[in-house]
């Protein structure tokens, strides 16, 4: 048993077939279906039932599944321990973050971590707060940052919650919904909601539209750009909207939907919370929350 054929196998389970396994590891399909071979032929089991083009785990399959990940997990946990006893720091970092807190803030920390850690370029993407875990989980990033609405049980996921951050339900001060006395689950259904929307195939109950009658963006600050020009409400992080409210071009609806505290998280792989640049990060954004 070697790693790569951990690998072949946990990449076939995630693909549903070996032809979409070996696109996604760009590699060849015999060379992965030898490796699964020569593992089940070790473990003396299958691994997979087959049909067709399709394969799904078998009950041995999915017995060992989790196991294998972790084993996967560990070996890049390992791996990276290593270069960064050799002092080989990564000379390039992908970051992911949503809009919960100021722009201006992520603009000052994104500088300072430029002149803190010079050997090091930073690339801090902006995604949806529903993407973050997944952006993680597949490696597309290093690092995120962000509201974490459901926290996966993940194996590829490390969790450092970093603060609350509050959220409310508001909308134009304009908006018919600031007339009513007491809005009702009916009043909110009705009228237009901005939500936040994301691309991975997770299911997230806490980001689904409440009302029959949405529109869906990946930003908080595009939510929010829709609630204060268009006749529509949203829920949206107080951080980001604390000013609207001081001048009044917003107001909380009377209603106790999306009046919510909620974790704001650093997502990593196992172990990746060792990087000093992000430790620094981390401790930052912690600091920003703790005194807002």
């Amino acid at each position: 048993m070697n790693l790569s054929q951990i690998e072949a196998f946990c990449a076939i389970a995630d693909a549903g077939s070996v032809s979409e396994a070996a696109r996604q590891l760009e590699c060849n399909r015999t060379k992965l279906s030898m490796a699964v071979k020569a593992l089940e032929n070790e473990l003396k089991v299958e691994l997979f039932v087959r049909s067709g083009n399709q394969v799904t785990l078998s009950e041995a399959g999915k017995a060992i599944y989790k196991d294998c990940q972790s084993l996967l997990i560990t070996a890049t946990r390992i791996k990276r321990t290593c270069s960064q006893v050799c002092d080989e720091f990564a000379a390039e970092m992908w970051i992911a973050r949503d809009d919960s807190l100021p722009d201006v803030l992520w603009q000052d920390l994104a500088h300072s971590l430029n002149k803190l850690f010079p050997n090091t370029s930073f690339n801090i993407v902006l995604a949806s707060s529903g993407d973050l875990a997944s952006l993680v989980a597949t490696e597309q990033v290093d690092f995120a940052f962000g509201v974490d609405y459901e926290r996966l049980d993940d194996p590829r996921i490390s969790y450092q919650p970093l603060g609350k951050i509050r959220m409310m339900s508001v909308c134009s001060v304009s908006h018919p919904l600031t007339k009513l006395k007491r809005v009702s689950d009916e009043d909110l259904r009705k009228s237009m909601q901005a939500v936040m929307v994301y691309l991975n195939d997770q299911d997230n109950s806490n980001l689904e539209p409440f009302s029959r009658r949405y529109i869906g963006f990946s930003s908080f600050e595009y939510m929010l750009a829709t609630i204060l020009t268009e006749s529509a409400w949203g829920v949206l992080p107080e951080p980001l909207i604390r000013h609207h409210l001081r001048e009044q071009r917003l107001t909380v609806i009377r209603h106790t939907y999306g009046l919510t505290q909620e974790d704001y998280c650093m997502y990593t792989i196992p172990g990746g919370a060792e990087n000093p640049a992000m430790l620094w990060l981390a401790d930052k954004l912690s600091d920003y929350l703790f005194d807002f």
